[in-house]
């Protein structure tokens, strides 16, 4: 398949859809025993699980950060309600938040660690490899550095290890060499056309990987994971109710193994869902989602 021809199969294979929130019939019915106190959304995004969990539970209070202070705005402008504290912050800081704001410990929270699709449907964003915009990634981008200039300063061999242990992808190396050989990589398209170089057959799931696996270096992705994992325990009040919706495996396994591993917590049974066929159909970027639940001891 010639290079131009495989961007394009990309950019078809990628639905165009509004944001739309995943499993949230689930995540009521698993937060509604331990709601009706504080309810911490750790990524309001586009705002639909905080607009279904405030409409379900009348009798709480909320606490929403994002880490992208658009998505700030934008939530903050449509729930404009007195029970909702609404900070643009990372999800690791949110025991300083609730100290700094008096609001103590939490009966529930939701942690949905995808993008929502207003951000991968953004080009300017630079998150969607159908899309070609300014290669940026970054949630926040008044700090830290664009994917862009994060490419630029790195070697070939610390490019192949990103791809590989972010992106889980075997062909890590070849792309690296490509990407070097492309730089400076500076829109979505020269990474797209880079790696499509670097691959035989269809590069919808390597690009995919390597997007990825770009954007958790960009915006420090598992190192936020593990500091909010490591404090959880801390925050949250016995009886918490805790929900992750996770999209690969790299943040599943972390999940997975906090909720078994710390004494704190007790997994959830069933201790994880999947989306149904009809929520598959309805919402593609849906499938790869997976719910874990666990309660505090």
């Amino acid at each position: 398949m010639a290079l131009q021809e495989s961007v394009r199969e990309v950019s078809r294979s990628v639905p165009v859809a509004r944001h739309e929130p995943v499993m949230v019939g689930e995540i009521v019915d698993f937060l509604r025993p331990a709601a009706q106190a504080l309810v911490v959304d750790g990524t309001a995004g586009g705002g639909g699980h905080l607009a279904a969990l405030m409409a379900a539970f009348p009798g709480a209070r909320f606490l929403a950060v994002d880490l992208d202070p658009e998505a700030v705005r934008r939530v903050g402008e449509t729930l404009d309600d007195e029970r909702l504290e609404i900070i643009a912050s990372g999800f690791d800081c949110i025991p300083e938040l609730l100290a700094s704001h008096g609001l103590g410990g939490a009966a529930a929270a939701l942690f949905d660690l995808g993008l929502s699709s207003i951000q991968l449907d953004d080009a300017e964003r630079g998150f969607a490899h159908s899309l070609d915009g300014p290669l940026d990634m970054r949630f926040d981008r008044g700090t830290g550095v664009p994917a862009s200039e994060l490419l630029e300063g790195m070697s070939e061999t610390e490019i192949a290890d990103l791809v590989y242990t972010f992106g889980q992808e075997g062909r890590s190396r070849s792309i690296a060499r490509e990407i070097v050989r492309a730089r400076p990589v500076e829109t979505t398209g020269d990474l797209a056309r880079a790696v499509c170089r670097a691959v035989r057959g269809r590069p919808v799931k390597p690009l995919s990987r390597v997007f990825q696996a770009l954007r958790m270096a960009v915006n420090d992705e598992p190192g936020r994971l593990a500091r909010l994992l490591s404090g959880l325990p801390g925050w949250t009040l016995p009886g918490a109710r805790v929900a992750f919706l996770t999209f690969h495996s790299l943040e599943d396994r972390a999940v997975k193994r906090f909720f078994i591993d710390d004494p704190a917590f007790t997994p959830w049974d069933p201790p994880w869902m999947a989306p149904s066929r009809e929520e598959i159909r309805r919402n593609p970027r849906s499938r790869s989602a997976k719910l874990r639940m666990g309660v505090r001891s």
